[in-house]
């Protein structure tokens, strides 16, 4: 196996190639001649063994994409701060207690996805990452939306799914870039009233949580083209539903509706309708009818008025 590696490794040595991958090859450690291809710019040594990243990693400065993911890293070394050039860097799925304070270093970064990791914090000076775009910190530990994050102002996307999170913090309406946010599974009960200032956000998922309501601050998110609020404890879907004038997608599945409101016939993009295990009037061979709302909202009403 590592003569295999060592032979890819002499091959970019020698066409000058930027990406290597030596991904799904077992490795507990990576060999030397790796930190001679000063070139690369793209490198893949996920799904591996690896349980620290050498010092090394800091002769590889043309690095652009970095993928350390489906690893055991239990830290990474202060060195990654040499990384000046790194827009990409995938470290999801291994044992992160806790990210490198010289991670704030990498200024050109647009993509952090530190998913499935141990994190219950994040370094205080995170928002020096000026052009973080993606932000993924699903299935860690945190207990609470890091306050550090709304000041990140270029954040278009942001994944909070799969924490026993507790709240979400007021100011996020400072995350006026936002386009996508997952807080699905996170045990939430509610949302702060200023969640409604989020004048860009397209996709929200809020699916498997606590809620017993809409919160209303949903009512004023005007762009939303797809909201998943299936898996929580929701009674009633208010009229105000038809003020989401740009939704194509809305999942309501595994709720307590025992009724719909008739101004859901003014989502007239809806391209995509999700309403089973509801106790709603509706045979299951119409709720089947997902992507052809119409049918669904029209036998409802026929169904109402009688």
């Amino acid at each position: 196996m590592l003569k295999e590696i060592l032979t890819l490794i002499k091959q970019v040595a020698k066409t000058g190639e930027t990406d290597l991958d030596i991904s799904e090859y077992g490795l507990t450690k990576l060999p030397d001649a790796l930190f001679e291809l000063s070139h690369l710019e793209c490198l893949a040594i996920n799904d591996n063994q690896l349980t620290f990243l050498p010092v090394e990693i800091a002769k590889l400065s043309r690095l652009k994409n970095l993928d350390l993911s489906d690893n055991q890293l239990l830290t990474l070394p202060a060195e990654i701060a040499k990384l000046s050039e790194l827009e990409t860097l995938h470290i999801e799925n291994n044992n992160l207690a806790m990210l490198s304070p010289s991670i704030i270093k990498l200024s050109k970064l647009r993509n952090l996805n530190v998913s499935g990791n141990q994190l219950i914090v994040l370094p205080a000076k995170i928002s020096q990452l000026t052009k973080l775009k993606e932000l993924d910190l699903s299935y860690n530990k945190f207990i609470a939306m890091p306050p550090e994050i709304v000041e990140l102002s270029q954040l278009r996307s942001l994944d909070l799914s799969n924490n026993p999170l507790i709240n979400i913090v007021s100011n996020i309406f400072l995350m006026t870039r936002l386009k996508t946010l997952n807080i699905s599974n996170a045990k939430l009960t509610t949302l702060p009233e200023e969640f409604s200032q989020l004048p860009k956000l397209r996709e929200l998922d809020l699916s498997t949580n606590f809620l017993t309501m809409v919160p209303a601050a949903i009512f004023d998110l005007h762009k939303l083209r797809e909201l998943n609020i299936n898996e929580n404890n929701i009674e009633v879907l208010p009229s105000k539903i038809s003020q989401l004038s740009e939704l194509e997608w809305l999942d309501f599945r595994d709720n307590k509706l025992t009724s719909l409101p008739l101004t859901i016939s003014k989502l007239s993009n809806l391209e995509w309708l999700l309403l089973e295990n509801n106790l709603l009037p509706i045979p299951q061979s119409i709720l089947e009818e997902a992507d052809d709302p119409e049918k669904i909202i029209n036998y409802y009403i026929k169904h109402y008025s009688e």
